[in-house]
């Protein structure tokens, strides 16, 4: 089996302000260039050029999280009889004394260009009070942009249901929990968010579980990056996300990421068989 990790990139943190430096990631604005369907099953060795993993101190203050590359790596070949051969695997662990943060855990993310369309999954969550498993749209202050956000979360403390939210200039939802009717730490399973200019649907395994429109609520307008990540939550959460113990270890693999804008084409995780558990 062989493990593949991304080279560093330097995001530091500076008092309060976070000082973000991306080395070949272009504007988020470009998105007439950018907002190209694709689909990611981590087969290769040039997954590099692709994605970009967060390596700093600071999760955020919400977090109780440190990022580090090496907590998140590609295994190739995965042996399953379902035609996936890559997975990118994220792991949380007890930081020790190599941070002042409690845990260690991994975020990934892929730049520029992901507004209105189609986003899948083919996940298997991490399982533990106070760990969360994400797949999430977002934009902000330091990319010039509003907080606009969408988000497919499974939280540990019940991988029986998701949470779902979306963010619009920093604006919460609020979030909901959904059932899921299976449990989404014990196998993988197809994970959508269907992104439009007047809605949102979730939809699991090709079943909707909630739809939002803009007779609702106002609907995200601005493109940003896509983000996997697996991390524990700080204390001031504990009501959402329960409490993580100090020792807790849990691991969430990706099998497949795919996007297709509106009015595109191309193959998504939904054309490949979820792979056994």
């Amino acid at each position: 089996m062989l493990f593949l990790n991304m080279p560093d990139r330097i995001i530091r943190y500076c008092g309060a302000v976070l000082c973000v430096i991306l080395f070949s990631i272009p504007s988020l604005h470009a998105q007439d260039a950018l907002n190209e369907s694709y689909i990611e099953t981590f087969d290769d060795s040039d997954f590099r050029d692709r994605w970009w993993f967060s390596n700093y101190e600071s999760g955020g203050a919400h977090k109780a999280t440190a990022w580090r590359r090496r907590m998140a790596s590609v295994e190739i070949p995965v042996v399953d009889a379902a035609g996936l051969t890559g997975a990118l695997t994220l792991r949380l662990a007890p930081s020790g004394e190599s941070s002042d943060r409690p845990f260690l855990g991994a975020e990934v993310q892929r730049g520029g260009g992901h507004l209105y369309g189609d986003y899948e999954v083919i996940m298997q969550a991490g399982k533990g009070p106070g760990v969360v498993t994400a797949f999430f749209t977002y934009t902000g202050p330091h990319f010039g942009d509003p907080h606009d956000e969408v988000d497919f979360e499974i939280l540990g403390k019940d991988t029986t249901s998701a949470w779902i939210n979306r963010f619009v200039d920093g604006e919460r939802m609020p979030g909901m929990t959904l059932p899921l009717g299976f449990d989404a730490a014990a196998a993988p399973h197809l994970y959508k968010m269907a992104w439009r200019t007047d809605s949102i649907t979730w939809s699991v395994d090709g079943q909707d579980i909630h739809q939002i429109t803009d007779a609702d609520m106002p609907i995200p307008s601005h493109a940003g990056k896509l983000f996997l990540s697996l991390w524990a939550g700080h204390e001031k959460q504990i009501g959402w996300l329960g409490e993580a113990d100090p020792d807790t270890r849990t691991t969430a693999r990706f099998y497949c990421v795919s996007y297709i804008p509106v009015g595109g084409a191309g193959k998504s995780c939904a054309d490949h068989p979820v792979p056994p558990s």
